[in-house]
């Protein structure tokens, strides 16, 4: 029985691993470059999944699913550059005023969407809502087009960043800026600039993954928080600061999750992940990439 149900684990740990690679690393660059432990990530993420309804929904604007997709993409985008450019960057010498300014970004954000939208669940559509019966391939489960296309998309988008930062001088000096502050300053790069295109590059990031989050399972004003905590276990289990370890953590958390859930029940859905985060801190602090991150 256990053998017959590690193909169901296996695809589904991979189709909600590559979700939370997306949030992984773009909490991960904005710690890596500017040391902000950045709580309104899960904010964006949410905002992305309400924009895209708003966009999307026949009762609202009604406007094509790709074109939604783009314009939510672009509207998470710009709102994660003015988080930076109007509030974090003048507070950010202060880590934790920064934390709680930005604790108090995704509570307003929450209310705001509670009072417009109320708490039921959201649902939106971004393909078809038919699955993919995998039973003639031996697999007794079903896979839903949202998850294949957020799987792909996930990895398409995770690729263009691996292209960005390891083959162009943008790139390059937001790896730089990750991994010693002063040496980046030393050869010339412009530090706000690599803050400002990282916060830009994150919250496109969290619009992707709050879209397929929403588009799965609805939108909630509080969808953000497990998704958040997940990626905080993630960044510190992948190492600090390092994309490849936030894509290895990722499917390592995703795969342990659907676990728990196939094999111990849904109720302990966390419980291992927390488990394996606290041998984390105690015998391997650094995470598994951790060497990336450098402190000035």
């Amino acid at each position: 029985m256990v053998a017959g149900q590690l193909p169901e684990l296996i695809v589904n740990g991979a189709m909600i691993s590559a979700v939370y690679a997306l949030i992984a690393i773009g909490f991960t660059m904005i710690f890596g470059v500017g040391g902000v432990l950045n709580l309104a990530h899960g904010a964006l993420i949410m905002s992305g999944a309400y924009i895209f309804a708003v966009f999307s929904r026949n009762d609202m604007l009604g406007l094509h699913s790709a074109l939604a997709f783009v314009l939510t993409l672009g509207v998470i985008a710009v709102l994660s550059l003015a988080l930076y450019e109007v509030l974090v960057r003048w507070v950010e010498e202060n880590p934790v005023i920064t934390f709680l300014s930005t604790v108090i970004v995704a509570v307003i954000a929450t209310e705001a969407v509670l009072t417009v939208f109320g708490s039921p669940t959201m649902g939106m559509s971004l393909v078809s809502r038919n699955s993919v019966n995998l039973a003639e391939y031996g697999i007794s489960t079903r896979i839903r087009w949202v998850q294949i296309l957020g799987f792909v998309v996930s990895w398409i988008a995770i690729g263009l960043l691996w292209y960005y930062i390891t083959q162009t001088d943008d790139g390059r000096s937001i790896l730089a800026a990750s991994m010693s502050e002063r040496g980046a300053v030393l050869t010339a790069v412009n530090l706000h600039a690599v803050r400002a295109k990282t916060w830009l590059i994150a919250g496109t990031l969290a619009g992707i993954a709050g879209i397929f989050l929403g588009a799965a399972d609805g939108a909630t004003p509080q969808m953000w928080l497990n998704p958040l905590a997940l990626a905080f276990i993630i960044v510190v289990i992948g190492g600090i600061g390092s994309i490849k370890g936030s894509v290895v953590a990722a499917y390592l958390i995703g795969f342990l999750e659907q676990f728990t859930v196939t094999f111990i029940g849904h109720e302990f859905r966390g419980i291992l992940s927390l488990i394996l985060l606290l041998l984390f801190i105690l015998y391997m602090p650094q995470g598994l990439y951790g060497r990336e991150y450098v402190h000035d």
